[in-house]
């Protein structure tokens, strides 16, 4: 199993936050956490990572979903990058997949 990690990196005014292992509801806050201390810096472009993501469940879910609804509410663009793997499968089971920014 991989460790969990979440990372930050800033480039051009673009922050991504990098997600690895599984994110779950354990896991689930510490994504939360610093992917809300990315958006305080007001970025105009957030891109979250879930390309090392090796489980996703309804926490990732509701993570993508509500991180989409404040970036529209504070005019920022928000694009997730779900990879070939499970965040992608559930992105796709949820029907939520189209309603996304996805970085291919």
């Amino acid at each position: 199993m991989l460790p969990f990690t979440v990372e930050r990196q800033q480039t051009n005014g673009k922050v991504r936050v990098i997600v690895r292992g599984e994110l779950d509801m354990e896991t689930g806050p510490r994504a939360e956490e610093e992917l809300r201390r990315a958006e305080n810096d007001k970025p105009p472009v957030l891109v979250l990572d879930l390309q090392g993501v090796t489980f996703f469940d309804s926490t990732g879910l509701q993570l993508v979903l509500d991180a989409d609804v404040r970036a529209r509410e504070e005019g920022r663009t928000f694009i997730v990058s779900p990879g070939d793997g499970e965040p992608r499968r559930v992105l796709e089971l949820a029907e939520v997949i189209d309603r996304l920014n996805l970085e291919s």
